[in-house]
């Protein structure tokens, strides 16, 4: 273990340094976030706050877990999870440079993402059957079932549209989509703690937490969509490599309550004539800068960004401690 310590060591200190340094090269070159017409106000000083820094978390990443690779030798696991977090970040960085080329929030669309996804599934699908064919743990008991490959392969579909999009949806306050992975990968790493898990998971935490040093409120740089795909597409894949697709829900339960008030909101919407939130994704409808587009069910208490970013945190760490509850 005495390589990987040293190595996260030097991690943490090279991505906070490497990250400050790309901030700096793309606000030089004026390449910033564009931020939605209809988001909270407060929002606004954000447009042109430099992007994309989920790169260099992923090439720290790949290049921390290819050097201990002469310590911990690459698995075929090990490589379906690199692979799922760099074909996913080229979904998301086809995302990012179409809307800093076009100076709107909006990059691909929605089928877009949707069809660029499933052809990523579909590769990796057939290019590591062998991965698929992991045991599914059931939450709450002792059991373990395997799917036939259809169903692996809708499911794995489901789990990686779902995990991608969510995270990027939660990429929404600074530091959230960083801090709520760092915790869904530590909860990977105690529900599955095998030596093989912990090589190719715990550098990327630490190259998350490196990443926080510019991240955390107020930003200096953002993820962009190609870092919350990235690691999005990380997720899904370590959850089902390790069979852990079923606790998935409550390992990255943040990811789940901002998909789900996304998807509640319009549901209301139509039904009801009115919003469920303030705005959604969840984390709008606590901002105190947001104002409302009409009228609105529930309360909205008005926090700062910081407070809602940590209260989110801290219910992330009761969804982990539930998620290694369940898979006992």
């Amino acid at each position: 273990m005495t390589p990987l310590l040293i190595g996260c060591i030097l991690i943490i200190p090279t991505t906070a340094l490497l990250s400050a340094a790309f901030a700096s090269f793309m606000r030089r070159r004026s390449i910033g976030q564009q931020i939605r017409a209809i988001g909270p106000d407060g929002h606004a000083r954000k447009i042109g706050t430099p992007t994309m820094g989920g790169i260099v978390v992923l090439a720290v990443w790949i290049l921390g877990t290819a050097t201990l690779g002469s310590v911990y030798p690459l698995t075929l696991r090990s490589a379906f999870i690199l692979a799922s977090g760099i074909l996913f970040a080229a979904i998301g960085a086809a995302d990012d440079l179409i809307s800093i080329r076009k100076r709107r929030s909006l990059g691909l669309s929605p089928l877009q993402k949707i069809f660029l996804s499933s052809l990523v599934t579909v590769a990796l699908f057939f290019g590591f059957s062998a991965v698929f064919k992991t045991p599914l743990r059931v939450p709450f008991s002792s059991l373990n079932v395997t799917l036939p490959p259809v169903g692996s392969f809708f499911l794995a579909w489901f789990v990686f549209l779902a995990t991608t999009n969510g995270m990027n949806l939660t990429d929404g306050l600074d530091g959230l989509a960083s801090g709520t992975t760092i915790l869904i990968l530590i909860g990977t790493v105690l529900l599955s703690p095998t030596l093989e898990n912990i090589a190719i998971t715990v550098p990327l935490i630490a190259a998350l937490i490196g990443f926080l040093w510019v991240n955390a409120h107020p930003a200096r740089l953002f993820l962009g969509d190609v870092g919350s795909f990235a690691l999005g597409g990380i997720v899904a894949g370590l959850a089902i490599a390790g069979g852990s697709t079923l606790l998935l829900p409550f390992l990255a339960g943040i990811v789940v309550i901002e998909t789900g008030s996304v998807i509640l909101q319009v549901i209301w919407l139509k039904a009801a004539g009115r919003r469920l939130f303030k705005m959604s994704p969840l984390h709008h409808h606590f901002e105190r800068e947001t104002k409302p587009m009409g009228d609105y069910v529930l309360p909205a208490p008005a926090w700062s960004e910081t407070a809602i970013t940590t209260r989110f945190l801290i219910i992330e760490a009761l969804f982990l401690l539930l998620a290694i509850l369940a898979g006992r």
